[in-house]
């Protein structure tokens, strides 16, 4: 399952606004049949909308994928500064900014979230450009009508009714009739060319981008029918080649050529992916089987493969060995080892190409302690040197390089129980700045709950947007009542805030930054 957000995050920021731009929520309607909403500003700046999909929705509907078509909606600003996109929803007077994506110059999506579809309402449409931080939209589009029925006695339905796939991607369909699945003959308007369809409602998207349609009809009465888009776009997944070895908790690393290096999960063998052949290759094999080592880019190209656990009978050893991958002779050679074996520790490239190695089990206290020591690899010497300790014991923890220079250690769990009045939380809420120049770790902001083996993602704006890891089990100590699934950690104030309702609480997904500001997430 894929979900896109950004600092237009749907998750993390529902931008809304009321007149000008103010921020009042949208609300509810009191009675079926609302009054029409007032017409919107006229269109401005050239960009327009000819179609909405789908044009309605009962009322009581889930969140909504929209999907409009129109010219010049891939329009930047002419500054430096990043443009934002948003579809209006205007509705009994209020007017709600929904983030935006650009699928391309005629298409875009946005999610209408389901408080908007609660109860029956006429809404108009629009899309809006603005820049940076002004104070009013740079361009506005047309407005086009939607409704959100009343759902009735033996409403139809199909869900979702509007998705966003890649070529030849898959989505399960279901049909309902009054709220109650009901047996459908499935089919697709487009016949063939627009993918193929199970008889229980498997959708199988086609190679080709466009918009197509899913239909269901009501075994026992073909009067009752749903008709659902989707739209096919070439930024979506697709399957690839496959790797030469079954592998986990392994590592992929871009290399400076746009390969990428993928390492362990088992044995010692490595491939390269080539993106433009789509084909993974065997490369040359590491010194020694790491399972859950770091890897790290490095100033010259050459990659960092640090700890992890390594080939043994029963318990496997915590590595403290270390080695390098070499893209030039496409090699592997041992370097320097760490002061002792460590998983699921950190590896972080600072500015002066120096990596800082934080926290991980060291195998001490009996086998799957955390600890709160750190080094730094130097790859001129190709040695570790111990550096100052944190605060807390620290494993599958996050480390994030900040503007600033300075390393944001977040989350993770120390192993223990606190055995004394002067033992950090178990585990820590608290998270720690590494400051380079002084080779020194001291507390920051604390964070709402405990998280293990969540996200973190340095963004444009230089804060960092901490994701999920919340565990179902709280630990010992007293947790708030209400913990924050995302937050968002200000390093000019130390502190962390609510990102907004982002309910992912599992761990070990990726979040993946792209260069448009959203951040992709993938589980």
């Amino acid at each position: 399952m894929i979900r896109c957000v950004s600092i237009t995050l749907a998750v993390l920021l529902a931008m809304t606004a009321s007149g000008c731009g103010g921020g009042s929520s949208a609300q509810s309607p009191q009675s079926p049949t609302p009054p029409p909403s007032p017409t919107p500003p006229p269109p401005s700046g050239g960009i327009s909308i000819t179609s909405l999909l789908p044009l309605s929705a009962p009322a009581g509907s889930p969140d909504l994928m929209l999907t409009m078509a129109g010219s010049n909606l891939d329009l930047r600003h002419a500054g430096t500064h990043q443009t934002n996109t948003v579809a209006v929803w205007s509705a009994n007077g209020n007017d709600t900014m929904l983030p935006a994506t650009v699928v391309s110059s005629t298409q875009l999506t946005a999610v209408v979230p389901a408080a908007l579809l609660a109860k029956p309402v006429s809404a108009r449409l629009f899309v809006q450009k603005w820049y940076f931080a002004d104070d009013t939209p740079f361009a506005q589009s047309n407005s086009l009508g939607f409704t959100v029925t009343s759902a009735g006695n033996g409403a139809v339905s199909i869900s979702p009714s509007t998705e966003t796939l890649g070529p030849k991607g898959v989505r399960q369909f279901a049909f309902t009739i009054a709220g109650n699945n009901a047996d459908a003959i499935w089919a697709i308007e487009e016949g063939a060319s627009g993918g193929t369809i199970s008889p229980g409602g498997l959708y199988a998207a086609s190679a080709s981008a466009g918009i197509y349609h899913v239909t269901a009809t009501s075994v026992v009465d073909s009067s009752k029918s749903a008709t659902a888009a989707v739209s096919v776009v070439l930024s979506g997944f697709s399957l690839t080649g496959s790797m030469h070895t079954a592998r986990s908790n392994h590592t992929a690393t871009l290399l400076n050529d746009g390969s990428v290096l993928v390492v362990g999960g088992g044995d010692a063998s490595a491939e390269l992916f080539d993106p433009e052949s789509g084909t993974f290759m065997p490369t040359g094999s590491m010194t020694t089987a790491r399972y859950g080592a770091t890897a790290t880019l490095l100033a010259d190209g050459k990659v960092l493969i640090a700890g992890g656990f390594g080939p043994g009978a029963s318990e496997l050893p915590r590595l403290s060995s270390a080695e390098l991958y070499d893209p030039q002779s496409r090699t592997f050679t041992a370097t320097g080892s760490m002061s002792v074996g460590r998983v699921r520790h950190t590896a972080t490239l600072l500015n002066d190409g120096r990596v800082l190695i934080a926290g991980g089990e060291d195998g001490s206290g009996g086998g799957g302690a955390a600890t709160e020591s750190a080094e730094l690899y130097d790859p001129a010497a190709g040695t570790f040197a111990l550096t100052g300790s944190m605060a807390s014991e620290r494993a599958d923890h996050t480390s994030t390089l900040l503007a600033s220079g300075k390393v944001l250690i977040v989350g993770g769990w120390n192993g223990h129980a606190a055995d004394a009045a002067d033992d950090p939380p178990w585990d820590p809420l608290f998270a720690e700045l590494f400051d380079p120049s002084l080779g020194a770790f001291t507390p920051t902001g604390s964070m709402s709950t405990t998280r293990i083996r969540h996200s973190a993602i340095r963004l444009a704006d230089g804060k960092v947007l901490v994701l999920g890891g919340v565990p179902s089990i709280q630990n010992i100590h007293e947790q708030p009542p209400d913990p924050q699934y995302a937050e968002l950690y200000d390093p000019v104030a130390g502190i962390f805030s609510s990102a907004g309702s982002f309910a992912l609480s599992r761990a070990g997904y990726s979040a993946t930054l792209l260069t448009n500001g959203m951040v992709l997430i993938r589980w």
